[in-house]
């Protein structure tokens, strides 16, 4: 292309963008350059609206910086709480899209270039008092995720925030500012814990950016980049100590959060070159980051030698910004926040979990056919069609009281829109009964008599593949399970009459490894699609001072994640070891090893072996061994 023309065509688009109203070059913190100004997709913000809308309730505030409302505006959360079966579980925010200076008036407390020492300065700011009001306003609310700092850090040599080799000006302005910075955003943090004793925040953490933006550097990253230089003629910040400045800040936070016994690390450093390569390293291939406390190993993840790739930024047209994931970045981001902390929040705590059984006795029916591909749930041309699960519930213990339960089911696939979300078909009803009469899926079960009838609420808008439906069983539901046999649950729409094939079809226990729906699902996280039931009951098990013997109890939660307590009972103090193998035999870790006095007992693993390697996901048990006894229980690691 002739040198003139390519020139032409640059200082037309100059002249385009600055006739759209955005200023060249930036200021600092001047994020409004980089604002990705797309509409809101319509059916992501603020999520699928569940049918039983009155019974929603908001569990998590989005609180912070441009990350916060990025998140928030993108609709992200609530669309990942329903993908994993806890559509009733929302989130809520306020959010402005750009500084609005001191003297700000409105209610907003997710604020794009907002300042944790703009936050601080509550005279001319009012976001803490934004934030708290809406925690005070919504007593449901126990989590808060806080994304705050990096403008701080990224308000540079011009205005008094980080940049490289600043000890040189200033011995210890480094440490000075990184003080100062922990103190304001514990003073955010302890304003959000003294709204309710419950409270937790969670510190998010930010991802390598990628300054190397080509022309449109004059927006942002060159000027930017420049003012986290000491000397920006000579000696340039690269990549990689941009990185490294940012390993620096999230080890910081690391340290604050470890200190703080109500906040909560989530560590996303890396996770972009994770899912999709660094531009040497395909995707897969780099170290997802570690999500145990306190050391978060491996902290970083990624490569922190190289930028987050140019792909994964917003690009409203203009690719210019280093900073800001676009929206399936963000996607990542909040689906991991939520297989760590959200997901076994929401879980909540748990005495067994059961998979269902498939092999011919999950399945569906419309009381003339019956099969066993799917649980199917909605109409066909000769009207309702009902899911058949079965559940072998025979190993909780006599006597136990059930006090919570719920099933969750994958989506495999639909005819039409999903009636869970469109409600075209009316409210879906989950009936459970010891059997609904022989062994496997049979036509009479469309009708046949419950034990318990629209015994349970039904949460997920079955949007797409992959999405998890969640059946959260009532009273009734409970005093049907079955502690000595076979539990089974009907799932259809009553209301639903003859017409065009209207249905979703949800995954049987016959499902092996979950199916790759790209971003990561309930059942990569499970380890499985398979649907599974999720029990909590009271049961006194223990063993007094000088009865016989030794017990190992059930681990929970099972299936487990990032964790999971191994309890267990000696009747009389001596040598205790709680060794985990392998399904081959094999010495994985040893979690006790010595002297305990009798009595009760429990040792936690975290899924590693003693070098700290996080193992493959599969069957373990643990093994308990005393003088006397030796006991063995088994455990599944999802992820």
């Amino acid at each position: 292309m002739p040198r003139f023309l390519a020139l032409s065509i640059a200082l037309l688009l100059v002249a385009q963008l600055l006739s759209a109203g955005l200023p060249a070059p930036a200021a600092a913190q001047d994020f409004d350059v980089l604002r990705d100004r797309r509409p809101f997709v319509p059916d992501v913000k603020p999520g699928a609206v569940p049918l039983n809308v009155d019974e929603a309730a908001p569990r998590v505030l989005i609180a912070g910086d441009s990350w916060a409302q990025y998140m928030w505006d993108d609709g992200s959360h609530n669309d990942v709480f329903d993908k994993f079966g806890h559509q009733d579980k929302q989130a809520l925010s306020q959010s402005l899209d750009s500084d609005p200076g001191p003297g700000y008036t409105g209610s907003a407390y997710a604020v794009s270039g907002s300042e944790a020492r703009q936050w601080v300065d509550t005279a001319d700011y009012p976001y803490i008092a934004n934030m708290t009001a809406a925690l005070q306003a919504n007593p449901t609310i126990d989590l808060v995720m806080l994304s705050i700092g990096g403008n701080d850090v990224l308000a540079g040599k011009s205005d008094g925030g980080w940049y490289k080799d600043m000890d040189l000006d200033v011995a210890g302005s480094e440490a000075a500012l990184f003080a100062q910075i922990e103190d304001d955003t514990f003073t955010i943090i302890d304003a959000a814990l003294a709204v309710r004793p419950g409270i937790r925040v969670m510190l998010a953490s930010y991802d390598y950016p990628n300054f190397n933006v080509g022309f449109w550097c004059f927006l942002y990253a060159c000027p930017k980049r420049e003012d986290l230089s000491r000397d920006p003629d000579n000696d340039l910040i690269t990549d990689q100590e941009l990185n490294g400045m940012m390993v620096i800040v999230e080890g910081q936070r690391i340290d604050w959060t470890n200190a703080g016994p109500r906040v909560l690390f989530d560590h996303a450093v890396g996770l972009m070159h994770h899912y999709y390569g660094d531009g040497q390293s395909g995707p897969g291939v780099l170290p997802h980051p570690g999500q145990t406390p306190p050391d978060y190993t491996p902290f970083p993840g990624g490569n922190p030698a190289r930028p987050t790739l140019r792909s994964n930024f917003r690009n409203p047209g203009v690719d210019a910004d280093p900073i800001h994931l676009d929206y399936e970045g963000y996607q990542y981001k909040i689906t991991n926040q939520t297989q760590t902390t959200f997901f076994p929040e929401f879980r909540g705590t748990l005495s067994e979990s059961f998979f269902s059984e498939g092999a011919g006795s999950d399945g569906w029916t419309n009381g003339t056919l019956t099969a066993t591909g799917a649980v199917r749930a909605g109409r066909d041309t000769t009207g309702p069609v009902a899911g058949i699960l079965s559940f072998d519930t025979s190993s909780i213990p006599d006597g136990a009281t059930i006090t919570a339960a719920s099933v969750y089911l994958h989506r495999k696939g639909a005819a039409g829109t999903s009636p869970f979300l469109s409600g075209s078909l009316g409210m879906p009803r989950v009936d459970v009964a010891g059997s609904f009469g022989a062994p496997g899926v049979e036509a009479s079960d469309l009708t046949a008599p419950a034990d318990a009838d629209d015994a349970a609420d039904v949460w997920g808008s079955a949007r797409a593949n992959g999405y998890a439906v969640r059946l959260e069983l009532l009273p009734a539901g409970l005093a049907a399970i079955d502690d000595q046999g076979t539990t089974q649950l009907r799932l259809w729409f009553p209301a639903a009459t003859a017409g065009t094939a209207n249905h979703v079809d949800l995954e049987t226990g016959d499902a092996g490894s979950p199916v790759d729906y790209g971003l990561p699902t309930l059942g990569e996280y499970m380890g499985t699609s398979a649907p599974f039931l999720d029990v909590t009951y009271e049961h006194v098990s223990g063993i007094a001072d000088g009865a016989p013997g030794a017990q190992l109890l059930r681990n929970s939660p099972n299936p487990f994640g990032a964790s999971t307590t191994i309890p267990f009972a000696l009747a009389a103090a001596g040598r205790a070891t709680v060794r985990v193998f392998d399904v081959a035999g094999g010495l994985v870790a040893v979690l006790q090893d010595g002297p305990l006095p009798a009595g009760n007992h429990s040792v936690v693993w975290d899924g590693r072996e003693a070098t700290g390697r996080r193992v493959a996901p599969g069957v373990y048990f643990a093994r308990l061994t005393t003088a006397e006894t030796t006991a063995t229980v088994r455990m599944t690691l999802a992820r």
